[in-house]
């Protein structure tokens, strides 16, 4: 479980099919690969996935095919840029929301306005994903925990703050940026009940 407060970025460094799996590794300073315990898991783009090789700067995981499939992970290229952070541990603080790393949908911007510091990205969303998306509630994007600014009948937006923009991939978002969307778990229960 995370909390969508991530902890900085990491690029990946190589990339190697297998049978059923791909191999990533990714290069960070972000935080320090050796202190983790192997087998820890570590959102990548919002994505729970599993370290399974912990070096001085760089992890490597394992991604499956059905995560490549249903997620933004297999659209990454050699340097490509990703949102990380490390899951949480008793006792850590929530300061976002819980983010579970179950990737729900991918989306894509949709139109980006461009303000004085700060930027509104527009997304689309199917109309199934709609039914978990309510102005003023939680949202996570490419693992970053965000409120959602307004909704219509097709998608949401959200407004990225000067620190966010600085500290995630969105500064590279662009018309057409594919991401990672995980609902509300709270928004998920209530309409669960509804249904």
């Amino acid at each position: 479980m995370f909390s969508g407060i991530v902890q900085g970025q990491a690029i990946l460094s190589s990339k190697e099919d297998k049978e059923s799996i791909v191999t990533m590794e990714f290069a960070t300073t972000a935080l320090n690969p050796v202190d983790l315990d192997l087998g820890a898991s570590i959102a990548i783009n919002g994505v729970c996935l599993t370290a399974t090789s912990l070096n001085k700067d760089s992890f490597s995981v394992d991604v499956s095919t059905e995560t490549l499939k249903c997620t933004n992970i297999g659209e990454l290229e050699l340097a490509d840029v990703v949102n990380i952070e490390q899951s949480l541990k008793l006792g850590d603080s929530i300061d976002g929301h819980f983010v579970f790393g179950h990737v729900d949908e991918v989306s894509t911007v949709q139109k980006i306005e461009e303000l004085d510091q700060t930027r509104i990205l527009h997304f689309s969303l199917s109309e199934e994903g709609m039914k978990f998306v309510v102005k003023k509630g939680s949202i996570a994007i490419n693992g970053v925990s965000l409120t959602v600014n307004a909704v219509n009948d097709s998608g949401f937006e959200v407004m990225i703050i000067p620190h966010t923009l600085e500290k995630t991939t969105f500064n590279e978002f662009k018309k057409g940026t594919r991401a990672n969307i995980e609902y509300d778990m709270l928004a998920r229960y209530v309409q669960n009940l509804k249904d």
